[in-house]
């Protein structure tokens, strides 16, 4: 980012980011645009539907469960935070083992951006092996073919991107899945919200956008209006540690993804109240940690009064503990917009992060590491 602190330099943005990485945050908005009437429209008459050569989920399903992992799996948390009040137990399932309560009543929803992620894939099988009939979203890969071979209903999404990089993609359709189950109501005005909203966001938080908040460590409040620039300014060459309440908690989870496999820096994340019991006590020792630390709280005004209240005394007692602390806010009218909207931000804060760091935001060589070696090993 330019010294002066107002603009972006649009050069370093060519230099650093060459995945375009800022043309997959600028497009979630337009991922959320498409996506939500694609997976409308191929949902028509699933549920239900049999006898076609295709097996169909289950009308009236006694739970949900959303198999995913990373990238995969945040979409489907942000749903869920989106539909507090669904009518039937629900789970997010990141791993290899589906909860012992999933059976044929279950509708079980197998997503996985490659299509060939082995933990979801792990749960396909074994969803089908208890008499489920899984419902697949997925670009492609080993999903999509289980998904033909077993003529289970399939939602595809475009491909060619970062798992992260594709959210609107990854959680909308699930929208689109709950309302065809008969679990939500329509969701479009909702979705419409959001994507208007996201496409405001990125005027606001965008490379030509002021950097306004400049250098200086916030206080208890954060600074007024901080801009996504400015956050990433307070969090350069500090570990971040990002917290939220009931529905924000996915949100804090996608800030601490973000800051990791974009800025390639260490993030961490939890909720409120349950930091309280444990981890308020952690800041009482290593002043050097907190000092190098800054605690975002992701907020929404429509999130209970005390939960608020546990957040900004929270705040005041590791400012009080050496810890920098910034406070951000939910923006929009429906759940679906204020999360979203927060997600936005955090996209952004990870993005100018990187280029501070001097690092491309899309590679994520220690993780293709890991698996490369994971899929050498005994077992695989």
């Amino acid at each position: 980012m330019a010294e002066t602190g107002e603009t972006m330099d649009l050069e370093l943005v060519k230099a650093l980011d060459r995945g375009d990485m800022l043309g997959a945050i600028v497009a979630l908005a337009d991922q959320m645009a498409t996506a939500y009437p694609t997976a409308c429209e191929s949902l028509d008459g699933v549920f239900g539907e049999s006898g076609t050569g295709r097996s169909a989920p289950p009308s009236a399903p006694t739970g949900l469960v959303i198999c995913g992992m990373g990238g995969s799996a945040i979409g489907a948390d942000l749903v869920l935070a989106s539909l507090p009040d669904l009518p039937v137990p629900a789970a997010v399932v990141r791993g290899y083992a589906l909860p012992g309560w999933v059976g044929p009543q279950t509708l079980v929803v197998a997503a996985s951006y490659s299509g060939d992620t082995e933990e979801t894939l792990a749960c396909l099988e074994a969803a089908l092996e208890r008499g489920c009939v899984p419902l697949c979203v997925s670009s492609g890969g080993r999903l999509a073919t289980l998904a033909r071979d077993h003529g289970l209903p399939f939602v595809l999404i475009p491909g060619g991107q970062q798992p992260r990089a594709s959210l609107g993609y990854l959680s909308v359709p699930l929208l689109a899945v709950l309302e065809a189950a008969g679990l939500c109501g329509a969701q479009e005005a909702h979705v419409d919200e959001a994507v208007a909203l996201l496409r405001r966001g990125n005027t606001v938080h965008g490379p030509e956008a002021p950097e306004t908040s400049g250098a200086s460590d916030p206080g208890p409040a954060g600074p007024p209006g901080a801009t996504a620039k400015g956050l990433a300014r307070l969090l350069h060459g500090r570990q971040a540690v990002v917290y939220g309440a009931a529905s924000t908690v996915a949100v804090a989870r996608r800030w601490k993804g973000q800051i990791n496999e974009n800025a390639k820096a260490p993030a961490f994340w939890n909720e409120l109240p349950e930091l309280d019991h444990n981890e308020l006590m952690g800041w009482t020792s290593l002043p050097e940690l907190a000092a190098g630390t800054l605690a975002v709280f992701v907020n929404d005004e429509q999130t209970d009064a005390r939960l608020l209240r546990r957040a900004e005394l929270t705040a005041a007692v590791l400012a009080e503990r050496g810890v920098a602390v910034a406070q951000v806010w939910a923006q929009g009218s429906s759940r679906l917009a204020r999360l979203f909207s927060l997600v936005q931000l955090g996209d952004y804060v990870s993005f100018y992060l990187a280029l501070l760091y001097g690092v491309d935001p899309t590679p994520v060589a220690a993780i293709q590491d890991f698996k490369a070696k994971l899929a050498g090993g005994a077992g695989a």
